[in-house]
């Protein structure tokens, strides 16, 4: 059992990711309302803190060039900036989240093959893969990284696309592309949905994370996808959400991403344990349910 400050404990992944630690941890929540720069030294030290995790987020992906002072530097930026300095000389550890899109464009279509699921990958993406952030929020995110390195008990975990089965106003794709099969009987999908993604179930991040402070592998930078067992095309998720759905296809579009979870599982022993098969009937149902209490 850990003592954890979870950063972002009202949002999308941090609500589901505060009902995952705190079965087997306390967890002290912190938000906008309290004011990420508002956190001290003298509240980590009072709540007996072992380690810290950041959700806190901007995601600014229209700019191509980093920008000062504007929300994504702001919170990304600055905000990793002063958790370096209310954590220096102390042994709390920082877990940083990360993002892959630290790394842009990775797939082309030669590093790809078609199958009747969809795109599959020839390789998959490990943590020596060079930085190359398309816009300002993957930008801030690698400095972000960087800013954490200054503290020795901290690691990042980049997540390529993480979920819960809850219907959340600040939900990723998986909701978004879920709740407008269901409200509209039709989704837009570039490519008409066959590129891959890997989606991580929160409950096998929280687990990464516990397994992280408790083994103390810390200066390490972590991958953590669904792992092969979840690779999955658009297409093959949104229609095994809604069979019926009807995809137009529009143009633009990447061929897919994916994370080589190695690492992670060698250094700490961890594997993804759940199933999206499993959990995509869960989360229309949670996403029907929302939609229908909101129709007046």
């Amino acid at each position: 059992m850990a003592n954890i400050l979870l950063i972002g404990h009202r949002g999308y992944l941090g609500a589901g990711l505060n009902d995952y630690l705190k079965q087997n941890n306390k967890v002290v929540g912190w938000d906008k309302e309290e004011d990420l720069f508002k956190l001290d030294a003298e509240t980590l030290a009072r709540e007996q803190i072992d380690a810290v995790v950041n959700l806190s987020v901007m995601a600014d992906r229209k700019s191509a060039a980093f920008l000062i002072d504007v929300p994504t530097d702001r919170v990304n930026v600055e905000g990793a900036r002063h958790l370096a300095r209310i954590l220096k000389g102390t042994s709390i550890g920082w877990i940083q989240m990360s993002t892959r899109e630290v790394f842009g464009t990775i797939y082309r279509a030669q590093d790809v093959r078609k199958t009747k699921g969809g795109y599959r990958p020839r390789f998959l993406v490990d943590e020596t893969t060079p930085y190359t952030p398309p816009n300002c929020y993957g930008k801030s995110k690698v400095m972000a990284e960087f800013i954490s390195e200054s503290h020795p008990h901290s690691s990042v975990i980049r997540l390529t696309t993480c979920y819960t089965d809850a219907h959340h106003p600040g939900g990723n794709w998986v909701v978004s592309i879920i709740r407008n099969a269901v409200r509209d009987g039709k989704v837009d999908l570039t490519r008409g949905g066959l590129q891959f993604r890997d989606p991580l179930h929160i409950n096998d991040l929280g687990s990464l994370m516990e397994k992280i402070i408790e083994k103390k592998a810390w200066g390490q930078k972590f991958h953590a996808g669904g792992g092969k067992q979840n690779l999955i095309s658009l297409r093959d998720f949104v229609k095994l959400a809604v069979p019926k759905v009807k995809i137009n296809k529009v143009d633009g579009g990447d061929y897919g991403f994916a994370f080589d979870n190695t690492k992670a599982t060698t250094m700490t022993g961890w594997k993804p344990q759940v199933l999206l098969t499993d959990r995509i009937p869960v989360i229309t149902g949670n996403i029907r349910k929302a939609l229908a209490e909101a129709k007046p």
